[in-house]
């Protein structure tokens, strides 16, 4: 029903994942109740998730910049991205405000040489 109301006022839809059930009854009891804080944080920080990875990297072209999040896949989970930026497999850049970023094209290539060794120069 979040979902009716939030399109009808001009909002994306949410997603309220499994895990969050038991924080999102706690929420709503709490709305019941006439605090709406936790409720409203966490539909605002659904939608904030949703729209990192569902609508910013298909708006996006494939060579611009997004944050991991919206490039996650059921292949990359946002943790092994980050460790390939890190180690400077993946082509990304780590913002003022701690938050990496990368591109669909980026990760394509990450994608296609993942498995590939690198070899050391003797003597290194």
């Amino acid at each position: 029903m979040v979902n009716v109301v939030l399109v009808r006022l001009g909002y994306p839809p949410v997603i309220i994942f499994k895990r969050q059930r038991d924080a999102y009854l706690a929420a709503l009891q709490k709305a019941d109740a006439g605090d709406y804080g936790a409720l409203g944080e966490l539909v605002a920080r659904a939608m904030y998730d949703n729209l990192n990875r569902f609508i910013v990297p298909n708006v996006a072209g494939p060579a611009r910049l997004v944050p991991l999040a919206a490039l996650v896949t059921a292949e990359f989970s946002l943790a092994a991205l980050r460790q390939a930026s890190q180690r400077g497999r993946l082509d990304a850049v780590q913002g003022s405000d701690g938050i990496w970023r990368s591109s669909r094209k980026a990760v394509e290539a990450y994608r296609a040489t993942r498995n590939q060794r690198r070899y050391r120069a003797e003597g290194s």
